[in-house]
């Protein structure tokens, strides 16, 4: 675990309803690995064996995904920087190195000095479900203060 970022400011992860589904994804498939295992139990064989290793596997990697795509997705602004985790990598940005802020469908963009962009998937609108304004307008309270340092 890296002890060095700074002090943690804010923390901002998808809305309830894709987290919601990030757990359904995760808990669903389980119950259901649960079930056929709860039968082996009863019927000892091993077609119902078979059926409840195909059940847990079929559950681990439901759970693997909910938890990349939707529950471990977040934004986390420091007084070191901003960290973007997104499920296709994690991004450290240090403020001497934004340019300005943005908002899009995809969610809040970072825009660096040497021309880059992050995005930021916690902040996404994807499906028009929560609105992503209100959060931005704390994110954005939150950079103002740092970006002036």
């Amino acid at each position: 675990m890296d002890d060095t970022r700074g002090t943690v400011l804010g923390v901002w992860r998808l809305g309830m309803y894709r987290r919601a589904a990030g757990y359904a994804f995760a808990v669903l498939p389980a119950a259901a690995a649960m079930s056929t295992w709860l039968e082996l139990l009863v019927h000892p064989d091993l077609s119902h064996l078979a059926s409840a290793g195909e059940a847990m596997a079929f559950a681990v990697g439901f759970g693997l995904f909910g938890w990349w795509v939707l529950l471990r997705v977040r934004l986390e602004l420091t007084t070191d920087g901003i960290v973007t985790v997104n499920p296709w990598g994690t991004q450290h940005l240090p403020w001497s190195g934004v340019s300005s802020v943005s908002l899009n469908g995809a969610g809040a963009q970072f825009h660096t000095l040497d021309g880059f962009k992050y995005t930021s998937f916690a902040l996404s609108d994807l499906g028009g479900l929560e609105p992503q304004e209100d959060r931005f307008a704390e994110v954005m309270a939150i950079v103002r203060t740092q970006v002036r340092k």
